[in-house]
């Protein structure tokens, strides 16, 4: 399953930041933007799977707005909006959304309909310039470079290198953070840190170093249980 990529709008910054991180967090793609005039212009630009579009205060025009993008594009469409009433949801997903969320939300369930709209979106929304990008992340170097699809090299400390290897060696399966830790236990003869806490800062700096070399790790948080690997 290749990353998921979406864009989102809202004129509420703080809770679109905190939206964005969320996906981010869970291995999502995810970039967002203010307006419509915006949002077109970045559509425009660059490949997207899926949008998620705050229509709260757009009335007529954000029903309008949903049905331009279901009309001109396989992607997939979620719509959030603060206390939105049954009637407006009804001409949301009649106007061509997928989904509809009323604000506030978790992020969370953002993320998972969006994991979930992914499972059945129409295939080969990749661009043509995307068809070089099928290889695989790897681990190089003995484990301490991990290789983007991209050709971006990530240098590994030794904690996220073992990881890295952890969720790569059962890419698509989540792996828990008790097993990750066992992990750094026995290979650090148990001088390593290796509780939850430790590998989330662990996971978290992986993820920077990622966004420093112009990449989005594909590691995606479980809920509940761990993370893993899901660009495989």
């Amino acid at each position: 399953m290749n990353q998921l990529r979406i864009l989102m709008m809202s004129p509420d910054e703080p809770a679109r930041n905190t939206a964005v991180s969320t996906l981010l967090q869970a291995g999502i793609s995810a970039r967002g933007c203010t307006t419509s005039l915006e949002l077109f212009g970045l559509l425009n630009s660059g490949v997207y799977d899926a949008v998620v579009l705050d229509v709260g205060t757009l009335g007529e025009i954000g029903y309008a707005l949903v049905a331009r993008l279901h009309g001109s594009s396989p992607m997939g469409i979620v719509v959030t909006g603060l206390g939105m009433s049954v009637d407006s949801r009804l001409r949301c997903l009649q106007s061509g959304a997928d989904a509809c969320l009323t604000d506030p939300h978790d992020p969370r369930e953002l993320a998972c309909i969006l994991l979930a709209l992914a499972r059945r979106l129409p295939a080969g929304l990749d661009s043509p310039g995307d068809a070089g990008l099928n290889a695989q992340w790897e681990l190089r170097d003995q484990g301490w470079t991990l290789v983007a699809p991209s050709g971006a090299a990530i240098s590994l400390s030794a904690n996220e290198r073992l990881i890295v290897r952890s969720l790569l060696e059962v890419a698509g399966r989540a792996v828990g953070r008790s097993e990750l830790g066992d992990e750094l236990r026995v290979e650090g003869g148990g001088v390593r840190s290796s509780g939850s806490r430790s590998i989330d800062v662990i996971v978290s700096r992986l993820r920077r170093k990622a966004e420093l070399a112009g990449v989005m790790l594909p590691i995606r948080t479980v809920y509940g249980s761990g993370y893993l690997f899901a660009d495989q």
